[in-house]
């Protein structure tokens, strides 16, 4: 990856979204190269991006539910959000354009302050839910995977945030291959308890790239593919009855990305 800080911060930011799914176009990285070099206020960048998806008429017919859902829009399985829009396609457009605009951001400028998971998700995440930063209040799995439960979430997230202070208070003089085994283990703790109701990997992603940055090195993500690191992921859960995860598979692909 080339050395220029603008340019490896797209590229990262790119490539953390290409895992997590997106599908940019020129337009797109285009755009986050204006971001970054601040020829573009965050404010229009977003704006030009949300007036492709003008929210629908408010005369809606209200459903009743048995139940709450306080995560989605009524009668749906979608998640409400800040854009207004009420279909699939337009809302995860807006929220990948708008994540990816903050990543790049934070990027390009920085702060120690936010080495915590809720402060980055919250970053990445307020312009879409009004819940950004928040714990999620409800269970959840991917398949046969079932991650930390609610009442566990503030206590491990305690400890994984202590870890992350301490890979960074005992940095100095770390090597890369060593980094790369106490990021591996991070990570796997991290996905496992899944903290939040979505937005999960590139918060955790980001919270990588801060880890390693504050301890004096450069992680690349550019060469991970999106199978890979969901293999990885679904390879770290718990397989034992101790609960344990295995950082392994991540071990796998980040002992090649730290330098």
């Amino acid at each position: 990856m080339t050395g220029d800080p603008v340019s490896h911060a797209v590229a990262t930011t790119v490539a953390v979204h290409r895992i997590e799914g997106w599908h940019p176009t020129d337009d797109h990285v285009d755009a986050l190269g204006a971001l970054a070099r601040g020829d573009l206020p965050f404010a229009d960048f977003l704006a030009t991006h949300r007036a492709r998806h003008p929210p629908p008429s408010p005369h809606r017919r209200k459903i009743r539910l048995r139940r709450p859902a306080p995560y989605l829009i009524p009668g749906t399985t979608l998640l409400r959000n800040e854009f207004g829009v009420t279909t699939a396609d337009a809302l995860a457009d807006l929220e990948y354009t708008a994540s990816a605009g903050r990543m790049v951001g934070w990027l390009c400028a920085p702060t120690i302050e936010a080495l915590d998971a809720r402060v980055m998700h919250r970053h990445l995440f307020s312009d879409a839910y009004g819940w950004a930063g928040q714990y999620r209040a409800v269970e959840l799995r991917r398949g046969r995977d079932v991650f930390g439960s609610v009442s566990s979430i503030e206590d491990r997230m305690a400890d994984v945030h202590g870890t992350a202070h301490r890979l960074v208070d005992e940095g100095a003089g770390r090597d890369a291959p060593r980094l790369a085994y106490e990021l591996a283990r991070w990570y796997a703790d991290y996905n496992q308890i899944h903290p939040f109701r979505e937005g999960n990997g590139r918060t955790g992603a980001l919270m990588l790239l801060a880890i390693a940055s504050m301890c004096g090195h450069r992680l690349d993500l550019t060469g991970i593919t999106r199978h890979e690191w969901y293999a990885a992921a679904a390879d770290s859960m718990p397989a034992r009855r101790d609960g344990r995860v295995s950082y392994r598979p991540f071990l796998y692909l980040l002992k090649g990305a730290v330098s």
